[in-house]
């Protein structure tokens, strides 16, 4: 029943349409078909009233106007033609019989169909359309409202127009699958369409691009004789041009005319059309001379058409060339064509042409529109006169045309980009004023404008004015105010204008989520980057090549060049592919790593996925190569480039050259100076500050001052910042003060200004100097030019009062730093950690470092290791391992200093397990240690008796490849030896000999060493054949070994034998020899052959000043011997 009364409410709708529509009924008779139809003048003979035919109508009249339709029942009918009238009738009786209760809905659907039967005769199309657009919204099936018409349709009398209707009332409503039905269903039986409708169907077919081929269309018409005309032809004709076969398009052309279908203006038009969207001019001129042949003539529609894809293209200049043509041959332009070229010209800078068009508009007697002037306005604020733009704005008023919102909004929107708010506020409210509506783009524009310009608390008021006037905001609206408040860094409020985006049931789109990405990146919160993107993804956006880059590139800067490359991975597997500027970045970020190897390796994947490298990635790989030391290749790699077309420039070789600068190279800095002369590549001003820097880096500034004064008379250099700021720099550390004042007093008196480097450079020399309370002097110059310490400034401070031990200094410097507003670095941690670790304030230091990590705040592996060093230092080894515990959470890797010293405070602790598990880990992340860790762990462990674990040891360094052989083998003889083992070691020695393994000299010097100690000198001189057997020469140590042994046992004279051959051998002897040698004369009581030889020895040496006959030997050596042990005590303290 509620599908009933819907259905009636909504015919009785219908028809108070059509009532109020056709107004009052004038005198007329009512048919139905259900009887056969006799003429006028037979009505007399059927009176069941006994009233006259004319009387009849009369009545049936006045009872339908009274609306007593059941009165009806009782009257006889006639068949006559109908009219209008008639159709009147049968929508108002419809009206009434719709509002009877018991109608079903077949009773419904029967009325409605004999109702469009009766006014299609009727000729009420219009009507007719109504009702079967009512039929098609009542959820029946087309294939039911067929039949529903082609069961009343032999009752009725009616014609198949109703069937033509019924499609083209499907059509309209998008639905072609029901009006093909239909098409179909006409066939079945005996009907056809017209060609009109037809048409209109291909047409339909056509716009909605479905699974419906117009070719098949087009040969069920065919095969049901349904002749096709003009129109079916354009139709088909635009479907060939749109698939872009102008050959089919021309050869259907040929058959239209051979098959007597002469094309008209609107065939050629279509086919013109596609010939200009195409790009196809010629082919467009041919086709219109075609025409002219043919007896078509262009109108201004064609003409137009042309001209408009010529402007579209920025061919404004060709298209006002086809006007004088037109004009040649009579034909006429018109408004539409002066404002397509008045638009050309205007979009294409040239306004002052489009500017002249309007002249000649007007001399031609035609009327500019708001079209003409609103490009003009456009064009004339596009190059930033406004002058001219009111002008245009105020001569269309005088043309008696108001300016429309579209007027405005060109006028507001250029005058905010232009920063010309006070016209605009103007305008603003004169539109308000004038009644004339802001709309959201006219309203985004202004936004837009205020927020480029930092008018962000006007830009957030216009868009409350905007709310007011009922205008919700769009996601460009936001978007702009997004962008606006992003690059003033107000990103808390930017995000609260995001949730407003929410909270107004939209969602943010790509480019939101772009910008805030974008800046996130370009402020440095990178995480916040990530979790916006992170929120992106969850939201089903597509990432573009531009997000993805960016953050790449962030990632790189950062320093996380391999998470960066992870993130580039993770987009290749969810399908965007990266692009040049991807591989760049990942090449570069590499490349500042000094990863070269690295950056190459993408460099082939790069070249392998079909990118071509840019100046830019050469660059990338160079600076690779440079910064991770590898300079000979890098020059090798240069070398290459010259054979690559615009590879090589200024930028590369100022690459190299800086860099054998930093290494120290300076010749070959010169030597590639010179070579960018020959090849023609001039060196700028980068190049000569590259090689000062480097020659008043190496200590060489007056050099450094000589060649640029040489480099300014040239004119190949100017004075600037970075020249004299390196000479203050060098002379400051080369203890020139003065000089660098003087050079700063230059620098003034030129022009230029000292910045905060190159105050920075003078407290940093007097910092070197330690004569730190001289920067007092700078720090208040830079209070009084504005300029208050930076970030480096107090870091160059702090190191220097942490050097002093100045911890009080140190720590009121850090607190007015953080009340500046300077964030702490890295470095500010390591100068203050310095510091506490020089003063040895360890414990408060470990407190300090914790709270550095809570707030955020950097800490790198060498503050690490410098506290870990001291802990070690102070036997402090459950600090260290803490310290050790927090690195490694914070995800810093150990090194080899961490290691080397947590090793040592193992070893001196007697943790040799510890120690050797600590070697073992090291290991495995390839991280290879000294030898000398392991060598003191091999003592250590012997020291103990862990004789058999020192093996295990020595065997797993052979393994690991920690030493050659060898040395491994020696160090266990010498543990060995240390140890008292000595038999041991020796047996351990002659089993390397046997396998033809060469001992170190250290190693016998050790074992020389302890047979001396344990008086069997003959022991230690047999170690002495065998070393030379060896090949092996005594050293220093060895000699001083086995002198003090013969010297011990009173062998004086074998003793002096050596001292001589080790004079023999070059060999200088050291206060060890002599004290051993004079010892042993001393303790001879006797007078010695060989003291002369010695005495003259300690003459050249310094130790005595004088030599003479009478002197006393014996007092002599005696007063040597005290001067040699107060030498040796000083040395050792």
């Amino acid at each position: 029943m509620s599908a009933l009364f819907s259905y009636r409410n909504r015919a009785i709708s219908l028809l108070r349409l059509g009532s109020s529509k056709f107004g009052c009924f004038s005198r007329a008779g009512f048919s139905c078909g259900a009887v056969k139809q006799y003429k006028r003048d037979d009505y007399a003979s059927h009176e069941p009233f006994g009233i006259s035919g004319f009387d009849m109508e009369k009545s049936i009249y006045n009872i339908l106007t009274i609306d007593r339709w059941g009165s009806l029942n009782h009257m006889d009918y006639r068949q006559a033609r109908l009219r209008p009238v008639h159709g009147k009738l049968a929508l108002k009786f419809l009206k009434w019989v719709v509002k009877q209760p018991g109608l079903e809905t077949d009773h419904i659907v029967q009325l409605f169909c004999i109702t469009t039967h009766i006014l299609v005769r009727a000729r009420m199309y219009d009507p007719a359309r109504h009702i079967l657009k009512e039929l098609s919204w009542m959820g029946n099936k087309s294939s039911f409202v067929f039949g529903a018409l082609m069961t009343t349709y032999r009752l009725c009398n009616s014609n198949p127009s109703v069937f033509d209707i019924l499609i083209k009332v499907y059509l309209r409503e998008g639905m072609i699958q029901d009006s093909l039905e239909i098409f179909r269903l006409m066939g079945l039986y005996g009907f056809n369409p017209s060609v009109y409708t037809c048409n209109t169907m291909l047409g339909s077919v056509v716009k909605s691009g479905g699974d419906v081929s117009v070719w098949s269309f087009l040969k069920e018409m065919l095969k049901r004789k349904i002749c096709p005309d003009v129109a079916t032809f354009n139709i088909l004709l635009n479907v060939l041009c749109a698939e872009e076969n102008f050959k089919k398009s021309c050869y259907l052309m040929e058959k239209m005319e051979m098959a007597g279908y002469s094309p008209t203006i609107v065939t050629y038009n279509t086919v013109l059309h596609w010939y200009c969207k195409k790009g196809r001019y010629k082919a467009a001129i041919e086709l219109i001379d075609h025409m002219r042949s043919k007896g078509v003539d262009a109108d201004v529609c064609t003409y137009n058409m042309l001209i408009h894809d010529l402007c579209r293209n920025n061919r404004s200049a060709r298209g006002y060339l086809l006007l004088r043509k037109m004009r040649k041959r009579m034909i006429y332009p018109n408004e539409v064509t002066y404002n397509t070229l008045i638009c050309g010209f205007s979009n294409e800078g040239k306004v002052l042409i489009a500017r002249q068009l309007l002249d000649e508009m007007l001399t031609s007697g035609l009327s500019p529109n708001h079209v003409t002037f609103n490009a003009l306005i456009d064009g004339h604020i596009g190059e930033g006169n406004f002058k001219e733009a009111l002008k245009m704005f105020y001569m269309m008023e005088a043309q008696g045309l108001i300016p429309t919102e579209g007027s405005y909004g060109l006028l507001l929107d250029g005058l905010c980009k232009h920063a010309e708010f006070d016209l605009a506020r103007g305008f603003y409210m004169r539109m308000k004023i004038n009644g004339v509506a802001v709309g959201r783009i006219t309203y985004t524009g202004m936004i837009d404008g205020l927020c480029k310009n930092g008018l962000l608390d006007e830009a957030v008021g216009m868009l409350n004015e905007m709310s007011k006037d009922g205008i919700d905001p769009d996601i460009v609206t936001y978007s702009a105010l997004i962008n606006g408040f992003c690059k003033v860094g107000m990103f808390k409020t930017a995000k609260e204008i995001v949730c407003r985006i929410y909270r107004a049931g939209l969602s943010p789109n790509g480019i939101i989520y772009s910008t805030l990405i974008y800046n996130c990146c370009r402020m440095g919160c990178l995480k916040e980057a990530l979790r916006i993107y992170e929120a992106m993804i969850l939201e089903g956006h597509t990432p573009d090549h531009f997000m993805v880059n960016v953050l790449v590139a962030s990632l790189c800067k950062a320093g996380k060049v391999g998470e960066a490359e992870e993130f580039m991975r993770c987009m290749t597997s969810d399908g965007l592919l990266p692009n040049t500027v991807s591989f760049d970045c990942l090449i570069n970020g590499y490349g500042s790593l000094g990863e070269g190897l690295k950056a190459f390796s993408i460099f082939d994947e790069m070249m392998k996925v079909g990118h071509h490298p840019t100046f830019f990635t050469y660059g990338s790989l160079l600076k690779g190569l440079c910064k991770g030391g590898h300079l000979i290749e890098a020059e090798k790699f240069l070398n290459s480039l010259h054979d690559v077309h615009g590879a090589v420039d200024t930028v590369m070789y100022n690459t190299l050259v800086t860099a054998m600068c930093k290494s120290g190279n300076l010749d070959k800095a010169v030597s590639l100076f010179g070579e960018m002369v020959q090849r023609s590549i001039l060196p700028d001003i980068y190049t000569y500050t590259s090689l000062i820097s480097g020659l008043c880096k190496k200590g060489k500034t007056a050099i450094a001052i000589l060649f640029a004064k040489e480099a300014e008379d040239r004119g190949n250099l100017l004075p600037n910042k970075v020249m004299y700021t390196c000479f203050v720099d060098g002379l400051f550390k080369a203890g020139q003060w003065r000089a660098a004042f003087y050079f700063r007093e230059q620098m003034e008196k030129v022009g230029l200004t000292p910045d905060a480097v190159t105050t920075n450079a003078m407290i940093d020399g007097y910092s070197r100097m330690g004569k730190i309370e001289k920067t007092n002097e700078l720090l208040s110059e830079l209070g009084n030019q504005n300029r208050g310490p930076n970030l480096a400034t107090y870091n160059i401070l702090l190191h220097g009062y942490s050097k002093r031990k100045d911890i009080s200094t140190s720590f009121m410097l850090y607190r007015s730093m953080i009340l500046n507003g300077i964030l702490p670095d890295k470095l500010t941690c390591h100068s203050l950690m310095l510091g506490i670790c020089e003063s040895n304030m360890l414990e408060i230091g470990l407190k300090i470092l914790k709270a550095f990590i809570c707030q955020g705040i950097e800490v790198d592996r060498y503050t690490f290791n410098m506290l870990i060093s001291k802990c070690c230092a102070n036997g402090e080894i459950k600090s260290a391992f803490d310290l050790v515990n927090i690195m490694t959470s914070l995800g810093i890797s150990l090194d080899r200093n961490t290691c080397d010293a947590i090793v040592s405070i193992l070893n001196r602790s007697h943790r040799f397990q510890e120690s050797r598990m600590l070697l073992h880990e090291m290991s495995k992340q390839g991280i290879s240690l000294k030898c000398t860790k392991y060598i003191g762990l091999l003592n250590g462990l012997c020291r103990v008796g862990d004789i058999k674990t020192a093996f295990e040891l020595k065997d797993e360094m052979i393994t690991l490849k920690i030493c050659p052989c060898n040395v491994a083998e020696s160090a266990m003889v010498r543990a060995l030896a240390k140890c008292g083992k000595a038999e041991e070691a020796m047996l351990l020695l002659r089993s390397m000999l046997k396998m033809k393994l060469v001992p170190t000299i250290a190693s016998f010097t050790t074992l020389m060493h302890m047979y001396s100690k344990n008086g069997d000198v003959t022991k230690a001189l047999e170690l002495r054949v065998i070393m030379n057997n060896c090949g092996l020469k005594l050293d220093l140590v060895s000699y001083n070994v086995l002198i003090t042994g013969l010297c011990g046992r009173s062998d004086i004279v074998a003793a002096f034998e050596l001292y001589e051959e080790m004079k023999r051998d070059g060999l200088l002897a050291n206060v060890t020899t002599y004290k051993a040698l004079i010892s042993g004369i001393l303790s001879l009581g006797t007078a010695f052959a060989g003291t002369d030889i010695i005495m003259k020895d300690l003459l050249a040496r310094g130790f005595i000043t004088s030599l003479s006959s009478s002197q006393d030997s014996q007092k002599t050596l005696t007063m040597v011997m005290g001067k040699l042990k107060a030498l040796q005590s000083n040395k050792k303290g």
